[in-house]
């Protein structure tokens, strides 16, 4: 069977394979939530067209592992829509959507015929034609002169950060870029101790904001860094660099590490609006379960079916669902644990994606076998119950409330020389189910999550320097 063109698709496509290449591939976390929208990726394919794919949070565990940048793949069994959306970062009009069961195949040996990248790439001198324009972000390519210490904000309750770097674009140009949340963390590792850097970079869907009568870049949720690429804009920046200031070719970074605390020092750092989204691991003792284990949630995006009600729209994914017809499809994992260490507790909150990989079934299958009971925790999960257990876990400050923060565990670190839930480190004093759990002092913080399913990874973090770095991250 002969691949489609991308320059083909169009709404209702179908029966069509794409052989391209993976040119971009990002996470994209809703800026106001910090939760995961979707899995991204531009693909390109060998007459030079590129489309824009998302992939649902649903199907993320599956894809994920699978994708890799500038691989080249087969995609077939895709759905091709028509979009709409007010950001788009690249102009092809038409987005591939995973649904259903999508099939991707690898292909080992790279087609020379197709592109690795395509861009966009926007002029200084275009900057005020393109203010408010933002329907087609664009990319910029350039020297990475300097950038600023991190700035810290809040609004509407939530903390912000960012950084404003200066770049020197390829026609001589400089321009300031202004750096959101998840991607401080790429760019301090491009920087060199100093300051100061040489470095050709090309920054991937941002748009022109204005203050004060000056124009700047703004990144966006597709925006990606890429330093050291391959492509005659990147060389060009070169050359005009010089040989008395040559390009600073930094080896990429090792994966950060991940602080270790106490529960005192965690308390401690908990009250920090600068602490909040870092990344810690702690080792306590889990000695309470909720008996409401797990919610309803829509089945596209997750969010929990409202109580008492026997349809639910979802303003979200634009569909209704039957919640009786839908309730064994539907299940989802909410744990809230009360764990302790040196006499001081709290209470842990382990969604989804982190319970099924650490249960080792997913929460639609627990469910079914303990009988359709939410509020009654199945005995795979009350095996937990008085083991001692690594959690990787970041807090949500609720600025509005004086009681303590929420604690949502991202990751339980498997331990090779352990069981955890076969038994390891087993107290006996600690069967119980505290029905009273609800009445703690993070349950008010609790039930604002339990509209939405935390999807965070560690990768995203920025762990603080606070603390002694023991345990590496995971991948």
């Amino acid at each position: 069977m002969e691949f489609t063109s991308i320059a083909d698709l169009t709404t209702g496509s179908t029966n069509c394979r794409l052989q391209c290449r993976v040119s971009r591939l990002w996470v994209a976390v809703n800026i106001n939530t910090d939760m995961v929208s979707h899995l991204d990726m531009i693909l390109v394919d060998s007459k030079g067209n590129d489309i824009w794919v998302q992939i649902p949070p649903l199907l993320m565990d599956t894809f994920q592992p699978l994708l890799r940048d500038q691989e080249v793949y087969i995609f077939s069994d895709f759905n091709v829509l028509f979009t709409s959306l007010t950001y788009r970062p690249i102009a092809n009009e038409y987005i591939i959507h995973f649904s259903g069961k999508p099939t991707v195949e690898h292909v080992p040996t790279v087609p020379l015929s197709i592109p690795t990248f395509k861009f966009t790439f926007m002029k200084a001198s275009e900057m005020k034609a393109n203010y408010k324009k933002t329907t087609v972000l664009s990319d910029i390519v350039g020297q990475l002169m300097d950038s600023t210490d991190r700035m810290f904000s809040c609004k509407g309750g939530r903390k912000s950060t960012r950084k404003v770097i200066r770049m020197k674009l390829i026609e001589g140009d400089e321009v300031k870029v202004v750096l959101w949340g998840r991607l401080l963390p790429k760019l301090e590792s491009i920087v060199n101790v100093a300051g100061e850097s040489t470095v050709v970079l090309v920054i991937s869907s941002i748009y022109v904001t204005e203050f004060n009568g000056e124009y700047s870049f703004s990144s966006s949720v597709s925006t990606v860094l890429l330093p050291y690429i391959d492509i005659p804009e990147v060389k060009a920046c070169h050359a005009g660099i010089g040989p008395n200031n040559p390009p600073v070719l930094v080896e990429a970074p090792p994966p950060p590490e991940i602080p270790v605390a106490t529960m005192p020092q965690l308390q401690e750092l908990s009250m920090d609006f600068k602490n909040e989204g870092n990344v810690y691991s702690v080792e306590c003792k889990v000695v309470d379960v909720h008996p409401i284990w797990c919610y309803m949630g829509c089945p596209t995006c997750v969010k929990k079916f409202p109580d008492g009600r026997d349809a639910f729209y979802c303003n979200k994914c634009k569909r209704t669902t039957n919640i009786k017809a839908a309730k064994p499809n539907t299940i989802r994992y909410r744990l809230r644990l009360r764990v302790q260490s040196e006499s001081i507790s709290a209470t842990f909150v382990v969604f989804e994606q982190v319970a099924e990989r650490f249960f080792g079934a997913s929460a639609d299958n627990l469910f079914q076998l303990n009988g359709n009971q939410i509020d009654v925790p199945p005995q795979q999960v009350l095996k937990i119950l008085g083991n001692t257990v690594k959690f990787h876990v970041k807090f949500k400050i609720n600025m509005y409330s004086s009681t303590q923060p929420d604690f949502i565990v991202v990751q339980i670190p498997e331990d090779p020389a352990a069981d955890t839930t076969s038994g390891l480190h087993k107290d006996s004093s600690s069967q119980s189910i505290n029905s009273g759990l609800e009445t703690s002092g993070t349950s008010s913080h609790l039930s604002d999550l339990s509209d939405e399913v935390q999807h965070d990874t560690p990768s995203n973090a920025t762990p603080s320097n606070a603390l002694t770095r023991k345990q590496p991250m995971l991948p």
